[in-house]
This record gives structure tokens, sequence and C-alpha cells, in this order.
């Protein structure tokens, strides 16, 4: 007898296609067979679990069979006298494409589920999936029997915290799966595509929650129901790409019978991320699934005049045109990620964003876009001769740069996460009445209107600041670390002068503090000295924001 690693090349390719053909092979034998016996249920989803992670594989062996079919084989697969020949590699390619098909068109009766039940546990979801997946035929119930309070979502288990590479692989597929599904929402023209997509995007958001072990408190403000059929504006910090996981627990909006409504709103996202990159556009499908939601493509990278303007209006017409709302990320790009004194990681920063050219620029933390849009939404109405404000909705997400920061690929487990929602900030459109008579040139030229979007920039920057208490968070590590640098008489110094530049310079000192805790440790005491030196010796704004280009210029390094 042969031993078995022995065998032929031939032999192994045919054990390793029957494995993950099983499933689908198993299905047309027991297609009469239905999933309701305890263990059956528990071997159907197991199965199915095989067919979602290793599908994918049996996917990418069709361009093997097909080519093998017009007499270009490849040796491994198709030796010269091995088992393989034309009949069964027909077989096995149009094994190949009905599990294809049957893979994905299976999982219809998730969609209408996900609509009727957004609040779902994601392990029940998954575990229906899995069966739908499975060898025997699985019926999804319309009402879920666990669910999750968005308000509150702890998925946490007690134990210390680890990073782990794994955990971004896991989030990855997840990331892939459902962008993956929800264009199918839209492709296959699935009634009341909206609504199902909303849903499928809270149960995204639960299940990239549970990988990665995370805890999440939401804080919404009281008057937060009467803004269901306002005209609003999200503005979101943005410290990790755990921001767009989280994102759908602020929009969610419900039906009095707990089903979902269309509350995914339009987004601003980057072109050269998610439509010029094949590998997120295609393979992962998110650019896919973006451009069928109708999304706003902005070109960061082009050069060409009016691009942002034509950006605006394009998000501004959205607004108008129907009942979603809008929203962006006025950061533009993720906030570097900090560091405690004891290397565990201590969330990211805040003004600390971007590159060396726009650090060195004072409030270069936050683009204008968010700005121009409310003020053009809110004289578009005014033209428009339509009742109503607009209303700019500031979010603060504290600790997602705990989790996964920036340059990162481990997720950090056990990590506790607060989404602060403000009080909005109102753009009435009789506030721009003098400019009802103006064209929209003149409009935009003219100093009420720029007034007025230095105006909400501001207020925005100011409300997400409070919702992340940069100031407290900043002053309290700063003053723990004074006082292994100076004796108590300096660190009171530093104290009292802090305080005055606090009501008189701005946040100047808060971006530099900032920019610090961004750096490697090594650097640290150097740069707090000098900034403590400073704050003694009366210095001057301009003092200071020579330090800020100083520590700006080790960003580039």
């Amino acid at each position: 007898m042969m031993p078995i690693l022995e065998l032929p090349k031939s032999y192994w390719a045919l054990i390793f296609v029957a494995v993950i053909y099983a499933p689908a092979i198993l299905r047309l034998l027991f297609f009469f067979v239905h999933d309701g016996f305890w263990g059956l249920r528990h071997l159907n989803r197991w199965a199915g679990c095989l067919e979602l992670y290793l599908g994918w594989v049996r996917d990418i062996l069709v361009i093997p069979l097909a080519l093998a079919l017009f007499g270009f084989r490849i040796r491994f697969f198709f030796e010269s006298g091995g088992i393989f020949w034309w009949p069964w590699e027909i077989l096995g390619l149009a094994l190949a494409l009905y599990s294809r098909r049957w893979r994905w068109h299976g999982l219809r009766p998730l969609f209408e589920f996900a609509r009727l039940n957004p609040k779902v546990h994601p392990s029940e979801f998954f575990g229906h999936l899995y069966a739908l997946l499975g060898f025997c035929p699985h019926r999804v119930p319309k009402v879920a029997k666990k669910n999750i309070d968005p308000l509150h979502v702890n998925f946490r288990k007690n134990r210390k915290p680890k990073q782990s590479f794994f955990i971004i692989l896991k989030s990855a597929y997840t990331l892939f799966f459902f962008p993956t599904l929800a264009f199918k929402v839209f492709r296959w023209r699935v009634s009341r595509s909206k609504e199902v997509a909303s849903g499928l995007s809270l149960i995204w958001a639960s299940r990239m929650m549970q990988i990665a072990q995370m805890e999440v408190f939401v804080e919404k403000p009281s008057a937060w129901d009467a803004l269901a059929n306002a005209k609003k504006i999200f503005a979101i910090s943005h410290k990790s790409f755990f921001d767009f996981c989280l994102a759908p627990y602020v929009y969610m909006k419900l039906n009095a019978d707990g089903s979902a409504s269309g509350f995914m709103p339009r987004i601003m996202v980057a072109k050269d991320h998610f439509k010029d990159n094949i590998f997120l556009y295609k393979f992962i499908g998110i650019g896919r699934m973006l451009e069928a939601w109708g999304m706003i493509f902005v070109d960061r990278k082009s050069k060409e005049p009016g691009k942002a303007k034509r950006a605006v209006s394009e998000a501004v017409k959205k607004i108008l045109s129907g009942d979603m709302t809008f929203s962006i990320y006025p950061q533009g790009t993720r906030a570097w990620g900090q560091r405690a004194r004891d290397g565990f990681r201590w969330d990211a920063g805040y003004f600390c964003v971007g590159k060396e050219k726009r650090l060195k620029q004072e409030g270069g933390h936050l683009k204008k876009g968010v700005a121009y849009i409310a003020v053009e939404t809110a004289l578009s109405l005014l033209k428009h001769n339509l009742s109503g404000p607009v209303w700019v909705v500031p979010i603060g997400m504290d600790g997602v740069g705990t989790a996964c920061p920036k340059k990162s690929l481990q997720v950090q487990t056990e990590t506790k996460v607060f989404v602060r929602i403000g009080e909005p900030i109102v753009v009435e459109p009789k506030e721009l009445r003098e400019l009802k008579s103006l064209s929209y040139q003149e409009a935009c030229e003219s100093p009420l209107y720029r007034k007025r979007v230095e105006n909400v920039l501001h207020c925005v920057d100011v409300a997400l600041q409070s919702l992340l208490e940069v100031a407290t968070r900043l002053e309290r590590r700063f003053f723990v670390d004074l006082r292994e640098i100076l004796d108590p008489r300096g660190v009171d110094e530093v104290a009292v002068a802090l305080k005055q530049w606090r009501h008189d310079g701005g946040y100047v000192v808060y971006v530099i503090l900032d920019f610090i805790y961004a750096l490697p440790p090594k650097k640290w005491r150097g740069f707090l000295t000098e900034l403590a030196n400073l704050l003694r010796h009366e210095c001057t704004r301009d003092d200071l924001m020579t330090l800020r280009t100083k520590i700006a210029e080790c960003f580039s390094i």
C-alpha cells in the first residue's frame, strides 16, 4: 500500500478540490433535508463557515479549469496521465460556476432579515449566514431572537488587552464581505434597497466591534429627536478606520416597528483611496459599494482649479435633492497616533493631522469643506424659498485611535470607545438674506459669506475639541510629565502662564503638546522642557509658532 505522503500531486489536487467543493456537492445531494435537528444544524453551520471563508479559492480555480478545457494544462493540477480529463474538467467548471452563483444568491433571505432586524446580534446574523451556505436548506426567521443596544454595545471579554495582526485580517475579510453584499443589494435592485443597505451597515458595525472585542458608548444630545427631518451635516473627528465602522451607530434611524429606514448618509470620500485603488474598488468592493450608494468622490491629488468648488456644489445638490443627510470628516485624514509613557497606545491626536506642510499651517488641522457645504446649503434654501435651517452636527469619537491608530496593522482588544454627539450648530438661511439677490459667484465672494464660513468652521472646531476633551487630557498629561522636569515652583509658574494663554492665545499651546505626544517618546523631554521655559519667561505668540514649526519638521524625518 502506497504511503499517503507519496501520493502523486494529481491525487493531492483531487483531495484539495474535493474539500472546497464539498459544501456545493452536499447541497445538491441533501436539498430535501432541513437543518431542524440540533446536531445537523451545527454541522450545517460549520460547513457554511467553511464555504464562506474558502469559497473564494474555488472561484479562482475557475480560471485553470477553463484553460484546461482549451488544452492549456497546468502541470500541478493536470499532469499527463493523471486523474483529470475533459469530462472532469467540465464537471469542475460547472460546479464552480454553480457554487459562485449559489454562494451569493443563496444569501438573499438575509436582505429582508437585515432590514427588519438591524439591531440583531452579529452572532445570530452570522449563524443564519453560515446555515444558508451549508449543505442543508435553512429558513431565516422574520424576528431576531437576540438584539444589541446601539447606545451601549459591549463585546469586551474583560481580559488583558492584546494587539493582533490576525484581527486586522479578520476585519479585512468582514470589510470585504459586507460592502460586496451591500453592492449586490443595489445591483440586483432589491426592494427597499436603501433600507436593506442601512440595516446591513448597522450589523456590519456590530460585527466589527465584536471582532475587535470593543465596548462602545453612544452619547446623544437631548434635542436629537428634533433633528429627524432637518437638513443635517455630520462633522466627525478622524483618528482611525474604526471611525467609519462606528458611524452607523450615529446615523441609525429606525421605524416604529424596529425596522431600518434609509438612514445611511452621503459621504465625501477620497477618490484616490476608494476609486483609483483597484484593490479597494474592485477586489475588496468598498469603492463599488460607495459608488452605488451615490457617495461623492473627491480627487485630492488633482491640481485642477475649481475641483473643491465642484465637490461642494455636488454635495449641496445631494443634500437638497432628497431626504438623505450628509457626512464629512473635517480633518480630511486620520490624526497621528500617540502613546503613553509606558509605551501603550494613548488614542490619537486632534491637531496633529497631515504631513509637515500642513502641520506648519495655523488652523491646518481642519479643512473648510464642512463650512462651505453648510453655508452654501443655507444659501440655496434661501434662493429657492425653502424653509428650515441647516444643522451641522459635531461628533467626537474617543478611543478609536487606541484600537487601531494610523500606520498600524494591529488591532488592540478590550478598548472602550465613546461616541459623543454634540449640540447642533445652526446655520439659518435668513442670516444670508443680503445675498439672495446676488449671483452665486458674487455671493461667494462677499465678506458676509466668508465671515459666515469662518464662523461655522470655528464653531465646529470648538465643538469637536470640547467633545474630545482635547485641552483637559493634554494639560493633565503635560503637568504629570513636568513634575519630572521642573521643581514645584517651576510647575506653578507654567500653570499660571498656561492659564493666561488659554484665554488670550487660543489653542496654540495645545497644538504644540499634541504634536509632541505624536512623536517618539525619546523626543518628548527636550520639547516639553523648551515649551515650559517659553511659558515661564513670558514668550510671545511668534515664539510659540517657531517652536511649533520646529516640531512639525520632525514629521518629515
